[in-house]
C-alpha cells in the first residue's frame, strides 16, 4: 500500500468517526465537559510535534515543544499552541 492511500484512510476514519460522534452523542456534562473543552489544543499539538520529527528523535526537543504547547494552551487557539509546540521544537533542537 502506498503513503497517499495509507494517510487517505486515516483521514477518511478520523473525520468520519468525529462526524459520527457529533452526530450522534450527546455533549458531555461537568467535569467531563470541561477536561473534554481544554484537551485537544495539548494533545494534538503534542501529535503534530512527534509526527514532524519521527519516532527516533525524542528527547530535550519533544520536551520542550510540549511545554511550549501547553504554555500556550489556554489561548483556545490550535494554530497558535501547533506554532508554539514548533517553535519550542527548534529552539530545544538548537540548544541541544
Amino acid at each position: 500500500m502506498s503513503t497517499a492511500v495509507i494517510v487517505t484512510a486515516v483521514a477518511v476514519i478520523t473525520v468520519g468517526s468525529r462526524i459520527i460522534a457529533t452526530a450522534v452523542l450527546p455533549p458531555p456534562n461537568g467535569a467531563t465537559a470541561e477536561i473534554v473543552r481544554q484537551l485537544p489544543a495539548p494533545l494534538f499539538a503534542a501529535m503534530a510535534a512527534l509526527s514532524l520529527v519521527g519516532s527516533d528523535h525524542r528527547g530535550a526537543p519533544v520536551l520542550v515543544a510540549a511545554a511550549a504547547a501547553v504554555a500556550v494552551a489556554g489561548r483556545r487557539s490550535l494554530l497558535v499552541v501547533v506554532l508554539a509546540g514548533f517553535v519550542g521544537y527548534v529552539a530545544g533542537a538548537a540548544v541541544t
